[in-house]
């Protein structure tokens, strides 16, 4: 089978609106093939279109495909990302415990509630990164302990002042702990800057105060200024969203993917489409 012609005839399906004969043909495309990452693609496919009625049949696929430990956790990070933590989480239980497996496990068991667990995995990592240490913060918060989760942001941007992921780690934790004023003024000071990332962090405070217009025009600013901000892009396909621009927010999503495929931030918005629509 001419894996690449295969692809190539489904995506002409789904240009052509035959949505109805993509998940036979889809199917076949896994079945035949022997690699976990063409399963992955399959399951790519299915969920741009929406369909998950032969999700189970390709996860089993890939999962049963994927021989070696690091295929394994190169898998579940894509399951993890198409929105699968579940099943990412199982594969990743059966591998070493080791920095880049106990991060993978805390950000499956985070997208699952399971704070907790989270919370061990994260302070298991030898030598946590940045993002380790904000979703760190992000945990603690989801578990009520909102001055340890303050802390650690605090940490982080007095060590990154002009990092993103450390700005929205720190506004979290503000606006979890009811300090949704000091969140604002952290954000407005950072204004001054006037760079995407400035924008961005505005967008995603606005975002999770229940300002979506406010948030979408911070967004677009940010986006302007760097075309390729995920963060800023995320906000702004949710803002689309949320005035019912659905088609309009589904192509950011898509711009995602074209920036850094497989970002959990396409699928967010992807999500959030499917709940307006």
């Amino acid at each position: 089978m001419d894996m690449e012609a295969e692809f190539a005839a489904v995506r002409k399906d789904i240009a052509e609106g035959r949505l109805s004969e993509v998940p036979a043909k889809i199917k076949a495309i896994a079945e035949n093939g022997s690699d976990p990452f063409t399963a992955v693609k399959c399951i790519s496919l299915m969920s741009a279109v929406g369909d998950r009625s032969i999700m189970p049949d390709l996860i089993a696929i890939a999962e049963k495909t994927a021989s070696d430990d690091e295929t394994k956790l190169q898998i579940a990070l894509a399951l993890r990302s198409l929105g699968f933590p579940s099943n990412a989480y199982g594969m990743l239980k059966g591998i070493p415990k080791t920095d880049e497996t106990l991060r993978a496990s805390a950000e499956c068991l985070s997208d699952m509630e399971e704070y907790e667990s989270a919370l061990a995995c994260l302070e298991s990592i030898s030598s946590p990164s940045l993002s380790d240490r904000c979703l760190l913060a992000g945990t603690y918060s989801s578990i009520g302990e909102h001055s340890d989760a303050i802390s650690v942001s605090s940490e982080l941007i007095a060590e990154n002042p002009a990092n993103y992921e450390a700005g929205v780690a720190y506004v979290s934790s503000l606006i979890s702990a009811g300090k949704q004023k000091e969140a604002v003024k952290y954000v407005r000071a950072n204004l001054k800057e006037k760079t995407a990332d400035s924008y961005a962090l505005a967008a995603y405070a606005m975002w999770i105060v229940g300002n979506a217009k406010s948030a979408g025009a911070y967004a677009s600013r940010a986006v302007q200024i760097d075309h390729a901000h995920v963060g800023a892009m995320e906000i702004l396909g949710l803002s689309l969203a949320e005035k019912g621009e659905i088609d309009k927010a589904r192509i950011v999503a898509g711009a995602i993917n074209e920036v850094r495929p497989g970002d959990k931030a396409a699928l967010n918005i992807i999500s959030y489409c499917d709940l307006r629509s």
